[in-house]
């Protein structure tokens, strides 16, 4: 065998190695979406984002087969009214979590063809702007963890 080939061939194989340690390391915890009646045509989902990465990541969108869109929303009091505002993005410090809870930023899934239920669970896919998706199952239920006893899902990325 020819040995600077095999030189090459171990080099590419080390650099493989360099460039999947460098993905981010996310996880998604206590992912679920709100239950609510079933007239309504949107609703909302919630997760903890921690990044144990070295660096920060964006989250730029997210989807569902539930909704025809989701978008992330952040509520904010103007002028003594809280409303909800849309966001182009959503940053994850490196070594940081980023919490999207009921009366905070949070995802809105707009467009249901049909509200689910207490039970259900809902294939949720983050989109990051590195080009990456994560993707999770969503427990949906009516109300957040501290109002009922729920079993924590983690789910990670390497």
């Amino acid at each position: 065998m020819n040995k600077p080939w095999i030189a090459a061939l171990a080099a590419g194989f080390v650099s493989l190695a360099v460039v999947a340690e460098q993905q981010p390391d996310i996880v998604l915890d206590d992912v679920w979406v709100r239950a609510l009646p079933p007239t309504q045509t949107n609703t909302a989902a919630y997760l903890t984002i921690s990044n144990l990465s070295e660096q920060a990541i964006t989250v730029t969108g997210a989807s569902t087969q539930l909704a025809d869109t989701v978008e992330i929303h952040t509520t904010r009091d103007i002028e003594g009214y809280m409303r909800m505002e849309q966001l182009q993005d959503l940053s994850v410090p490196a070594g940081q979590s980023v919490q999207l809870a009921p009366g905070g930023t949070h995802l809105m899934l707009m467009g249901l063809a049909s509200m689910p239920v207490p039970g259900d669970t809902v294939r949720l896919c983050l989109e990051l702007a590195s080009g990456d998706a994560i993707c999770t199952e969503a427990d949906v239920r009516k109300t957040a963890v501290g109002q009922q006893t729920h079993d924590h899902h983690k789910h990670h990325q390497k």
